[in-house]
């Protein structure tokens, strides 16, 4: 919006920069919550990136001529609320700063970075809406719980502390001593994150948003770095998430022998049977890394790559083939199906598959997602395989991504739990938020691995 930016130096206060903004931009439609900053940038020709920076939260770049474009960049390592809030941030700084480069750092701010913050608190929280959702939910002296604080916090897509501070400080909405240290203290024993997930909230709608305003920069093509990394840090991982005992650095040797020697590497000997899996994942990539990228997508797919995964070892023939016995998956939440269905479930899940693959184009990149981590929970069930599902089937979901040309993904052990603890609440609850939040949020991480030579 050509003309609020040239206006924007001559606002004095952020929350009337901001109301008039949201009026500029929003005209006569209604607002829907949360507000999505990200879009907003990408509405003012501005490009932002999520990359890891260690002691900034974000940065802006301005344009360098009429044919360039102003770029902001987004610490990768931050949660998504923290992320929106500095998406509005930098978009203060495009509108009143765009003559020069601007770095946030974190924990040192001037007074272009207070204006800046306060901007961003009022763009996600306007303040009417605020005070629509503060008279909903105060008790009879007029104040705001911490639990009630929670859920207009996750109304906005803010986090809780600055929704707490702007409540207490601007709505005077908030019952005991809000003095700025005693505050602290108070949210520190309230555990917030804690009490999210007690109550079952998730920030999956915030990161479809975040992905669906990302699609250019998680568009995908093979490439040898990435060929690397997968090779590297993907085996590693999932052969740790199996119960393998083995260090990155052997993980690496291992790769770096299968690439020179393939089935002449001593770690296809029958002796280090315990390294034969890292060598099928590494048979596995290779395939799914392959150019050109197949236009086409079936779940039969899913027994190439188990084939793949037992390749070397003993007797490789164990691998692609269908279990024909039924199994008790110790610890798990759900039955698996009967071996004689196993085709019958398959080819239910190939008509999802195909129909989401062909249309892939006309619908968000985010539902597409969601879709293809559903059909990885479905898969789980199905268990279609004696062994190796779980790599099979987290192998799949990148196969589904690659020929979509979008980034594929790995989970790191760290991230085991929360993908486990997902997958079961899938399993018991038929309640997917959990698992598309922990998919989005290591898709994200991946893309940033993937992309430390730019920016």
């Amino acid at each position: 919006m050509v003309n609020f930016k040239l206006n924007a130096k001559n606002f004095r206060d952020a929350e009337s920069m901001a109301t008039a903004y949201l009026t500029a931009y929003f005209g006569n439609s209604e607002i829907e919550y949360p507000i999505s900053p990200f879009k907003m940038l990408k509405d003012e020709g501005v490009d932002f990136f999520i990359r890891n920076f260690n002691k900034l939260e974000g940065v802006y770049i301005p344009a360098q001529s009429k044919d360039d474009i102003a770029i902001v960049g987004i610490n990768a390592k931050r949660p998504i609320t923290r992320q929106r809030f500095t998406a509005a941030h930098e978009l203060c700084h495009h509108f009143r700063d765009a003559d020069k480069q601007v770095a946030c750092p974190m924990g040192q701010k001037n007074a272009s970075e207070y204006f800046a913050d306060a901007f961003a608190s009022a763009i996600l929280m306007p303040m009417g809406e605020l005070k629509t959702k503060v008279n909903e939910y105060k008790d009879v002296n007029g104040n705001v719980s911490f639990d009630n604080i929670l859920k207009i916090a996750d109304y906005f897509g803010v986090s809780f502390e600055s929704c707490l501070r702007r409540i207490a400080y601007k709505i005077h909405a908030v019952e005991g001593d809000i003095e700025t240290k005693e505050l602290r203290k108070r949210i520190r024993k309230y555990h917030p994150d804690n009490k999210r997930q007690v109550l079952g909230m998730s920030h999956e709608k915030l990161y479809s948003d975040l992905i669906d305003n990302y699609v250019e920069q998680l568009r995908f093509t093979p490439n040898r770095f990435a060929k690397y990394v997968f090779e590297n840090n993907y085996i590693y991982n999932d052969s740790r998430m199996e119960g393998l005992e083995v260090s990155l650095e052997e993980a690496s040797e291992i790769v770096t022998d299968l690439r020179n020697n393939m089935q002449n590497s001593e770690y296809c000997a029958e002796e280090n049977e315990a390294y034969l899996s890292v060598a099928g994942h590494y048979l596995m990539y290779q395939n799914i890394f392959e150019l050109p990228v197949k236009d086409t997508l079936n779940v039969y797919d899913l027994f190439k790559l188990n084939k793949d995964l037992f390749a070397y070892y003993p007797h490789p023939e164990f691998g692609g083939n269908a279990r024909q016995n039924n199994v008790v998956i110790s610890g798990a939440k759900f039955e698996t199906v009967d071996y004689h269905n196993i085709f019958v479930e398959l080819n239910k899940v190939n008509s999802d598959i195909k129909c989401f693959f062909d249309t892939r184009k006309n619908i968000k990149i985010s539902d597409y997602i969601k879709h293809v981590v559903k059909i990885h929970h479905r898969i789980t069930v199905i268990y279609p395989f004696s062994e190796g599902n779980g790599r099979t089937a987290r192998a799949f979901m990148n196969v589904q991504l690659v020929r979509a040309g979008l980034t594929p993904f790995y989970i790191k052990v760290e991230e085991k739990k929360g993908y486990i603890a997902a997958l079961e609440k899938a399993d018991t609850e038929k309640n997917y938020a959990d698992l598309y939040e922990c998919i989005f949020k290591v898709i994200i991480r991946s893309h940033v691995e993937l992309s430390k030579n730019s920016l």
